[in-house]
């Protein structure tokens, strides 16, 4: 089992947050993920998800998800959303949904490799402004 932060114990039952959301990176045994929570669409740069691997490389892969309005059901209509991915300030990768029209993916997935000690951050701009309409994110990944 690797080790975290390069001593100690394996990290069994993970970061801070093992069960939940958040912007961190979440360790179990040999495996880790993020999961984001909800992020109502604005037309303003909002971080997603921002972590710093240990000493260990990582083969992932980071699933952006399109804006559902998911409390009232009204999934005929929807927005632009565009994320954008950082790799110790490097842009790494753009991507676009749409859940609108329906004529883009209402997913992306981007898969990783990234080196021991690497700060990955991930930021949503959406086309709309409305507080119902929900982006979510997630990285899982194993570590070697």
């Amino acid at each position: 089992m690797p080790l975290v932060g390069g001593g100690g114990a394996g990290n069994v039952a993970g970061g801070s947050n093992p069960a939940g959301t958040g912007t961190s990176l979440n360790y179990i045994g040999n495996h880790v993920y993020a999961y984001s929570g909800t992020f109502p669409s604005v037309n303003s740069t909002t971080t997603m998800l921002q972590f710093t691997t240990g000493s260990e490389y990582i083969k992932g892969q980071l699933v952006c998800n399109a804006a559902v309005d998911f409390s009232t059901g009204n999934i005929d209509t929807g927005v632009v959303t565009g994320f954008k991915v950082t790799i110790d300030g490097q842009v790494v990768s753009l991507m676009k949904t749409e859940s609108a029209a329906e004529d883009m993916p209402s997913n992306v997935v981007q898969e990783l490799i990234l080196a021991p000690y690497t700060t990955v951050k991930l930021e949503r701009i959406a086309s709309g402004s409305s507080a119902t309409y929900l982006n979510t994110a997630t990285f899982t990944g194993r570590i070697y």
